[in-house]
Parts: C-alpha cells; structure tokens; sequence
C-alpha cells in the first residue's frame, strides 16, 4: 500500500470495503438513557417518565444557574483629569508616556522638534496603544496628541485651554 493510500485511508477517503470491522471509538447510544426505578414512576399522574425528568432537569439546571458565584466587578466612573505632558525626543522615550496612559492618566504628547520619521513611529505607537486600550486619541495642535484612556473625561474646558496654549506658544 502506497503513501498516499495510507493517508487517505486515514483521512477516512478509502473506499468502504477497507473500514470494515474497525471501530471509530463512538459508543452507541440508546434512548431513553438508563433509568434508575426511582426515575420510571412519574412525579404526577398523566405526565410521561421522560416528561417528568425532563422539567426535573431543567429546574435543576435554572436553579443552578442562579446560585452561580461569579465575580461582580464594579463598575468605575469616568473620573476628570488634566492631562500630563510629555516630550519624547526618540522613540526610545515612548514608554514614559505609555506607562502614564496605562496607570489612568490622560497624556498631552508633544513631537515638536523630533524629526519627521521618529515622530511618525511615536503616533502609530501611541495610536495603537489608545487602540488597545479602548481610548481615545485627540489632535491638538501640529505636533501634539491628546491621549485619553477609557476611564477618563478631559473636560471641554481643559481642552480649550490646552489648544490655546498649544497656538500662543506656536
């Protein structure tokens, strides 16, 4: 018998002749599944066996449901914060501001003065990192990024100011 018999053979592709007498493994079943004496009697008159143990089953299974003990994880409001700056001059210095952004902090990220490739592999980072992080991401001037997590509010007002001072300092 060649390879590519065997493996078809084992793929179950062979012609039907070839499995006879082998087992797949799968036991057959017989319904009703074995009952014990007590489960024959019927709980109430006129309701079948398999009637009665089946809305047996399914209060056991709704009662069980409701005595589950999962955890319960509160939920936390949006708390207002004014942002941190941050300034990274390579790349090398994004983690700063990811670890503030991380721990809950709005971050203010400048990119003036960095060249015009570090600066655009400091946005995609800081893009994905709001990505990841279900945040948000917020131009505010040519070279500065509002980055905001989940969490947490910048107010309209801080915002405003933000942009001022980002255009009296340009």
């Amino acid at each position: 018998m060649s390879f590519w018999q065997k493996t078809m053979l084992w793929l179950g592709l062979g012609p039907d002749e070839m499995y006879e007498g082998m087992s797949d493994g799968v036991q057959p079943r017989s319904w009703p599944p074995e009952q014990n004496s007590e489960e024959t009697v019927p709980s109430k008159p006129g309701r079948s066996p398999i009637k009665a143990r089946l809305k047996e089953n399914l209060t056991e299974e709704k009662s069980s449901a409701m005595e589950s003990t999962g955890t319960v994880r509160p939920l936390r409001a949006a708390r207002a914060t004014k942002p941190k700056t941050e300034e990274p001059k390579s790349f090398n210095e994004v983690t700063s501001f990811a670890d503030r952004y991380t721990s809950g902090n709005a971050v203010l990220v400048k990119l003036g003065g960095v060249e015009h490739a570090v600066a655009r592999r400091i946005i995609d980072f800081a893009s994905g990192l709001c990505y990841a992080e279900k945040g948000e991401m917020e131009r505010m001037g040519n070279q500065e990024y509002l980055l905001i997590p989940k969490d947490v509010t910048v107010d309209q007002e801080t915002r405003e100011k933000i942009k001022e001072e980002l255009k009296s300092t340009s």
